[in-house]
């Protein structure tokens, strides 16, 4: 079991960002994390669409092949879409399967010896994507911090980092996003910085 007031990196670690397409985007916090740690290793293993039972299936390729130290986990938004609007045509995920998705991946994980796990709560849905979706992202971000409760692992509350950064700004008008799901460049530093404080990392 990790000590969760130790930092979660030591130097030299390799950690793999496995996510969706908030991990995958130009600019990401998985680049800003690369700047701010240049000691360890980032892999960016984000995959644009992605959900939990899909990256269940590539945890071999994207991430046990790269044998990192530590994983992050940022999967959800995608989870709390699916079956609506663009992707109506699939089976929803609800947020009890997507914590149980959670806890198997984080479970495989450890199982191929990666003792180091964090799991970020979805970022949040804002203007077009909350107006399409309302607010599915609470109960997912909710389901994430459950998985990580019950594995006594590092949790990175992003849910509540979303609402801080809008500042009261409604909902349905874009704040921090730039189609409201996909964080701006400045959401994605404030999303590292973030990070790097739950994982006790951050320098004052």
């Amino acid at each position: 079991m990790l000590d969760l007031t130790k930092p979660f990196l030591d130097r030299g670690d390799k950690l793999v960002c496995f996510g969706d397409s908030l991990t995958a985007q130009e600019g990401s916090y998985a680049g800003v994390l690369a700047k701010a740690l240049p000691e360890n290793e980032i892999v960016n293993a984000g995959v644009g669409g992605d959900k939990t039972p899909s990256a269940l299936l590539r945890l071999e390729k994207d991430v046990f092949s790269a044998k990192p130290d530590a994983v992050l986990v940022m999967l959800g938004a995608n989870d709390a879409a699916v079956g609506r609007d663009c992707w109506a045509d699939e089976p929803m995920i609800s947020p009890e399967a997507y914590r149980c998705n959670l806890v198997w991946i984080a479970h495989l994980c450890r199982l191929r010896g990666i003792k180091k796990i964090s799991i970020a709560t979805p970022f949040g849905f804002e203007g077009p994507s909350y107006l399409a979706h309302g607010d599915r992202i609470t109960a997912f971000a909710l389901a994430a911090r459950e998985a990580a409760d019950e594995l006594k692992l590092p949790l990175v509350p992003l849910d509540c980092l979303f609402h801080r950064l809008r500042n009261g700004v409604p909902l349905t008008e874009l704040a921090v996003t730039r189609d409201g799901t996909h964080p701006t460049g400045e959401s994605q530093e404030a999303i590292a910085r973030a990070m790097l404080e739950a994982w006790h990392l951050a320098k004052d």
